[in-house]
């Protein structure tokens, strides 16, 4: 089951590992995006980055969606981590269960305009995020746990 899903373009990285997963009791680390799923660096240092006695994943939208359905992570504790809004209402929309989104950082960057000091969004990535508040039953914004 997800416990949270962030969007975060830093993805895992220290304050994921070190206060998020412990204050959710993660034990697999879920990795969503449909390019770096074929980059075989990027998931050898995923792999690295995760704390001992948890799983990590970094797969493709549409492999989360069917691992979803068939009841692969049953069981487990996940925290789902994407890069950008629109594969969160990919998953959404493929029937993943999310119950709380939370957003991290968003760089400044590729046409982006700041919204806040951590998060800049295109116009297409403004629509998204008003999409997930109609769907959503939670959104928060922090950049730690305690935010």
């Amino acid at each position: 089951m997800v416990v949270l899903a962030r969007i975060d373009q830093r993805l895992i990285h220290g304050i994921i590992v070190n206060q998020w997963a412990p204050a959710l009791q993660v034990k697999r680390f879920m990795v969503v995006d449909d390019i770096l799923c074929s980059n075989e660096e990027v998931k050898a240092s995923m792999r690295m980055a995760k704390p001992a006695g948890t799983g990590v994943s970094v797969i493709s939208a549409e492999t989360a969606i069917a691992n979803f359905k068939a009841g692969k992570y049953d069981g487990q504790r996940v925290f789902v981590l994407v890069k950008e809004p629109e594969t969160l209402i990919r998953l959404i929309e493929g029937g993943v269960e999310i119950p709380k989104v939370d957003l991290g950082i968003m760089f400044n960057e590729d046409g982006r305009t700041p919204i806040s000091k951590f998060i800049a969004l295109n116009e297409k990535e403004k629509g998204d995020k008003r999409d997930m508040f109609n769907v959503m039953r939670f959104f928060g914004i922090g950049l730690l746990k305690r935010d």
